[in-house]
């Protein structure tokens, strides 16, 4: 069968439709770019916020129009819009023939062919991923769900709580992406730092130890590291080897104690002690940080407090969201709600004064000579992104010059804008 396919949501959702595309590849299928030339529709959703439900609907709508004129034999949706509503999705839109939900992804080859998968998984070093994105950067899954239980989330409902892979087979999937050519490993999970902790596979730092004795010589990237689990152990590995980027991304999502306590992350370290003890343990690291405006109960006193943590804390990249109302969370019946447009103005605000820090701190790096990993070409000509930024999420460096894609350049940084550096490739490197 050919198989179009659409993936919707984080870089974790997309190694999950990787591994979909693995098993389906293995039972015979092949993929195809769009849905006219499909026999099989397949949409893997994000349901986190009310956003991302309404663009998964919108585009199973849209797709369900081939599967009701016969021009495609099937319509599958998997992912987490299947764990938030179940089977009242067919019952909406009757055109969907099979749900499949995140912790099985195995039962894809059933939902599309109608036919088992024949290898146990369990046999598996690994899950057989068919790669979509660049082939010289990847993202390495190293445990699923959550159990944090922030107010604001629906991740452990919709994902379960934490369960971290086992530490064999994740770097037995290290291996193979670096046999394959991957010079950039972002090494992710809900709650990263958490790996480990359940199941006696040691902890995140021993992970990477493990991931550098491997040959090769691919950046190695940490992402979504909660701020109370930033072990010293990591920061010992962060500096110990050139090739785990010096880039940590800490969600603080607040740094106000009483809109904390409300969020259910009082046992949070308060930001400003954290970036102190990461950067005086990993000096010139990069810090990206997300930050939610509008929770219930957010004063202006809260929203002062976070605006001066804008100003001072010198953050290299920072998502700023206003809080989206999620039925099912502890946090949709908090009384004191701000209002939506309030909440849009301070992360308007917030952001606003990220430009001018992100202005100031880009402007630093002007003249220095970095290791840039060349990404392409795109409307503006060739880029690249330095250790300091990751892919997708953070601006990049604008290069002098066409790179062949995953080689790593030396640059000297002879420009800068609010969030894009400009570069004169020196040569190549490798």
């Amino acid at each position: 069968m050919k198989v179009a396919v659409t993936s919707l949501g984080c870089s974790k959702n997309l190694v999950d439709t990787e591994v979909m595309l693995g098993h389906l590849a293995r039972a015979g299928c092949s993929v195809v770019e769009e849905p006219e030339g499909a026999d099989c529709l397949l949409v893997n959703t994000c349901a986190f916020l009310t956003e991302a439900v309404q663009e998964a609907l919108d585009r199973i709508v849209e797709l369900a129009q081939y599967r009701s004129r016969g021009d495609v034999a099937r319509l599958v949706v998997t992912g987490c819009l299947v764990s938030r509503y179940g089977s009242d999705l067919r019952k909406e839109i009757p055109e969907i023939d099979a749900l499949v939900g995140p912790s099985s992804l195995e039962e894809v080859v059933e939902a599309v062919t109608g036919r088992s998968d024949s290898v146990n998984e369990k046999e598996q070093e690994f899950p057989l991923r068919l790669r979509s994105s660049p082939g010289h950067r990847a993202y390495l899954k190293v445990g699923e769900g959550c159990s944090n239980h922030c107010t604001y989330c629906l991740i452990p409902h919709l994902r379960g709580p934490f369960r971290s892979r086992t530490a064999d087979s994740v770097i037995s999937e290290a291996g193979w992406l670096m046999d394959q050519g991957v010079r950039e490993i972002s090494l992710v999970a809900q709650d990263t730092g958490r790996f480990g902790s359940d199941n006696g596979e040691g902890n995140l730092a021993g992970l990477v130890r493990r991931i550098l004795a491997l040959p090769g010589d691919a950046w190695i990237r940490i992402l979504y590291v909660h701020p109370s689990r930033i072990e010293e152990q990591l920061l010992d590995v962060m500096v110990s080897d050139s090739r785990v980027c010096r880039y940590m991304d800490i969600p603080f999502q607040h740094v106000s104690a009483a809109v904390l306590d409300r969020m259910g992350r009082m046992e949070v370290p308060r930001a400003e002690a954290v970036l102190r003890r990461v950067r005086d343990a990993v000096p010139g690291v990069f810090i990206r940080t997300t930050l939610m405006t509008g929770f219930p109960g957010e004063t202006g006193e809260d929203f002062r407090e976070l605006l001066r943590f804008v100003e001072g804390a010198d953050i290299d990249h920072l998502g700023v969201f206003p809080y989206s109302r999620e039925e099912g969370t502890p946090a949709a019946s908090m009384a004191g709600g701000v209002g939506g447009d309030v909440a849009v103005e301070r992360a308007r605000i917030l952001m606003e004064i990220q430009d001018s820090v992100s202005s100031r701190r880009l402007g630093n790096l002007v003249g220095k000579r970095l290791d840039v990993l060349a990404e392409g070409t795109d409307e503006k000509g060739p880029f690249g992104r330095h250790r300091g930024q990751a892919p997708e999420v953070d601006g990049v460096v604008r290069l002098d010059r066409t790179v062949e894609p995953g080689r790593v350049v030396p640059v000297r940084i002879v420009g800068s804008g609010v969030y894009d550096l400009i570069g004169e490739v020196l040569g190549t490197k490798g």
